[in-house]
């Protein structure tokens, strides 16, 4: 459920309503989400990267907290509002930041139907990719130590054109990524269970690439060479000698 902070956090960064379905029968629509654990590990990185800002902050006033070094008390007076300043904006950078992971992790929308699929995620920066099978040519599942030990996996898709993706693979194609999520190799089945229907339908690549537009051209100068040939061979036919 959004909460007030969220649905305020998500005027001021004018986050996209949800993605529509890519082009797909309507039935097919199947929509996935990242994993529980995906978003307790962004909680605890976090809550890390808040306590070291925290650190950061209280650094100048530990001489006044130790007493070790005496402290003139204009200096002492200007240290401590300058401090109370940045443990306010810290406050509020908090509860927004917080937000703000929240809705990241809620806001990852995985869909895929029986021609195609659709990637978007963040909140700061929105990304959307959107992939047809008929460009797809690999999938592969990757996960480091972490993400094995909390049970998370990346399944990548990657294409060799014709996605609306800026993210670039290692091969120069595009590269659609199922992040943090905990059924990586059932997403994968899904996808080649429906990319095989969808080539078997004759809707994919054919086996053989089609013909250019310059072979069609010659083909078709061919064709009215020979039909000329026999329209003047019929007309003048050949006489023995």
């Amino acid at each position: 459920m959004v909460s007030a902070i969220q649905r305020q956090l998500l005027r001021w960064l004018r986050v996209p309503p949800e993605p529509a379905p890519p082009d797909g029968s309507a039935g097919s629509v199947l929509v996935f989400r990242a994993g529980r654990n995906y978003w307790r590990w962004r909680v605890l990185a976090w809550a890390l990267a808040q306590a070291g800002l925290l650190l950061l902050i209280l650094l100048p006033i530990l001489p006044l907290l130790v007493r070790k070094k005496p402290v003139p008390a204009s200096v002492e007076s200007l240290l401590l509002g300058a401090e109370a300043i940045l443990l306010l904006v810290y406050l509020v950078a908090l509860v927004i930041s917080y937000h703000a992971q929240r809705l990241d992790y809620e806001l990852r929308w995985y869909i895929v139907t029986d021609r195609s699929l659709r990637i978007r995620s963040g909140i700061w920066s929105v990304a959307e990719t959107t992939m047809t099978f008929a460009n797809i040519q690999d999938l592969r599942i990757t996960a480091g130590p972490l993400q094995g030990a909390l049970g998370l996996a990346d399944l990548e898709v990657s294409s060799a054109g014709g996605a609306s993706s800026k993210e670039t693979g290692a091969t120069g194609g595009h590269v659609a990524r199922f992040s943090g999520v905990d059924n990586a190799e059932a997403i994968r089945d899904l996808i080649v269970d429906r990319l095989k229907k969808y080539r078997d339908a004759g809707l994919g690549d054919r086996d053989e690439p089609p013909e250019t537009t310059a072979e069609q051209s010659a083909h078709e100068l061919l064709a009215e060479a020979r039909a000329l040939r026999a329209a003047v061979e019929t007309r003048y036919p050949k006489t023995s000698s």
